[in-house]
């Protein structure tokens, strides 16, 4: 169909929802129409996330229910047994949020599908685990993470409470494909299914099994309940769901000297007192450090809306210090691993993505634990964990990627902040008491490894030609012949698109064992690399750097060249 008759086929529903309805009467632009109309918003291979508004290629309860009845069919494919085990919902405070989940839970119930739905915003670290306390064949997360305002999503996770796999997405894939009457996709009330037992609301009752486990995640509980008073700590969360068990874990375990931005801790769908609700973002942080001024911290922790992303900042002589993912995840393993004999050491394993810094590598690899790379994205850290319990091969000890996502303890699959933000506030008490900072135990590890340095460009594509000009880009750069980079020799280019590693000095080509994704990653001979991806959720073209060097200095001189000289390239490409 095309996307004319789609808009004409939306303008003649008498029905359509009154907002969608006045909103697309403002719409003049017959450039912004077609955007709209001219594809349904894209199933990725985690779920969907996009614009909130009227049209196909945005998030309302229209796309909603159509992803809904997906996932329905999706289940009902797989026999009685997992409609009975059923699916568990759970929202954030964006606009519209608990009115998808609702509507989700309806069209699931609808189709014979148990639902355990959440009666209040929850964390998505949370909704992995209660996938997992209850058992269900499958969750539902409505969410858009640290997106601006204006974006919300849907996030599905398998059984295991991580992300679905690819073959799962590929299925719901095809079966989407063949859904479009989206209009006419309805159900009975919440009340009726409630009445009949499909959906059962589950209330804050279902938060105390996740502080129960959560308590795996601190290595001397003695000395954090015994002194964890004595680490000053001020904690945002930026408008989302992290408060509440933030704030019940902290007191559990000892944490008692815990402040929160009292502007930016009750849920806000407008994040108004940020420009983005990114921990990643320093801007994040500027109220909490507004606080640091008239209280006195150690520490400032900001989760992002979902609170699977944590941002750290931390003060040494006197300024205020902000880390990047990177750095979080090599003292977050750099703990862990203290905790762990040699011979214990040797029966655990290390989950980190491709774009993440080989520091931690280095790292895991002199002290016998196993490193596993996994593609881009948290899910493939989670499938990690599963693929080991069923192998009962070696144990999971730390899962992290440099977009500020970790994971400690496996009770939850996917990336959780309260986890990061538990284990980070024992680290920095630890250190603490024995006289030192965080930047000091950084600054040895440096020493110890040398210094890496990472950096991170994004490159937006907006509309339909946004997303041509993407591939056309990567596919560019895989036709490209490039042997050098800032005065380095490339000596591999890994092309996961193609699932080849090809060495650029003696031609040798060897298969990459990681699912095909497009990507592509430039290793220089120093180790330095570059790896560029288009963004599977947002439109959006990502490229990664990281170098290393005997010092700061020249870490940091090396980066510049790297990033200048991969910009040159690109604007070429560009133009081809």
């Amino acid at each position: 169909m095309k996307w004319q008759e789609k808009l004409q086929e939306w303008q003649n529903f008498v029905a359509l929802d009154l907002d969608l309805q006045n909103e697309l009467e403002q719409v003049s632009k017959q450039s912004d129409l077609e955007d709209r109309f001219y594809r349904y918003l894209e199933f990725g291979t985690g779920g969907m996330r996009g614009e909130l508004g009227a049209g196909t290629n945005r998030i309302n309860n229209y796309t909603i229910k159509r992803i809904a009845l997906g996932l329905a069919r999706y289940i009902k494919e797989n026999g009685p047994n997992a409609c009975q085990s059923g699916v568990v919902i759970s929202y954030d405070n964006r606009h519209k949020s608990a009115e998808f989940a609702e509507w989700t839970a309806r069209i699931l119930a609808s189709c014979g599908i148990k639902v355990f739905l959440s009666d209040m915003l929850r964390p998505t670290p949370e909704l992995s685990y209660l996938v997992r306390h209850y058992r269900a064949f499958a969750g539902v997360m409505i969410t858009a993470s640290h997106n601006p305002k204006q974006y919300n999503g849907f996030k599905v996770y398998g059984s295991d409470g991580g992300q679905i796999t690819l073959k799962t997405a590929k299925r719901l894939m095809d079966i989407l494909e063949n859904i479009t009457n989206e209009l006419q996709i309805t159900a009975k009330s919440r009340s009726y299914f409630e009445k009949n037992e499909m959906i059962t609301v589950f209330s804050e009752d279902a938060d105390q099994g996740y502080i129960e486990e959560l308590k795996n995640v601190i290595q001397n509980k003695q000395l954090v309940s015994k002194e964890g008073k004595n680490l000053a700590i001020i904690y945002t969360p930026l408008h989302g769901t992290g408060k509440v068990l933030i704030k019940k874990a902290f007191a559990t375990f000892g944490f008692d000297n815990l402040r929160l931005v009292l502007a930016q801790q009750e849920p806000d769908p407008d994040f108004s007192t940020v420009v983005s609700p990114n921990p990643e973002d320093s801007a994040a942080f500027t109220l909490a450090l507004q606080e640091a001024k008239q209280n006195a911290a150690d520490i400032l922790i900001a989760t992002d809306p979902d609170a699977d992303r944590l941002g750290v900042v931390v003060f040494q002589n006197s300024q205020p210090v902000y880390l990047n993912g990177n750095q979080i995840g090599v003292l977050l393993l750099d703990y862990l691993m203290q905790q762990k004999s040699p011979t214990d050491l040797a029966n655990y394993f290390l989950a980190k993505t491709i774009v993440t810094s080989d520091l931690g590598t280095k790292m895991a690899e002199k002290h016998g634990l196993q490193v596993r790379n996994t593609l881009t994205g948290f899910k493939f850290i989670g499938e990690q964990i599963e693929l080991s319990e069923q192998k009962r091969d070696k144990k999971f000890l730390f899962g992290y990627e440099e977009s500020f996502g970790y994971l400690i303890s496996p009770f939850v699959r996917d990336k959780d902040a309260i986890q990061a933000a538990t284990l980070l506030a024992e680290v920095a008490l630890v250190l603490k008491l024995a006289g030192y900072s965080l930047i000091d135990r950084l600054e040895e590890i440096y020493q110890t490894y040398g210094y890496f340095v990472e950096d991170l460009e994004t490159k937006v594509f907006l509309g339909k030609d946004g997303i041509t000009k993407m591939a056309q880009l990567v596919e560019n750069l895989r036709q490209k012949e490039v042997t050098q980079l800032a005065g380095e020799s490339i000596v591999y280019k890994e092309d996961y698109g193609l699932g080849m590693q090809t060495n650029l000095v003696t031609h040798e080509v060897v298969e990459l064992t990681l699912p095909q994704s497009n990507v592509i990653k430039l290793i220089l001979a120093d180790e330095s690399w570059v790896c560029v991806r288009p963004s599977g959720t947002e439109p959006k073209f990502k490229i990664y750097y990281s170098v290393n060097a005997p010092s700061k200095q020249a870490a940091d001189e090396k980066m510049q060249a790297l990033k200048n000289d991969f910009n040159k390239m690109l604007t070429e490409l560009s133009e081809d």
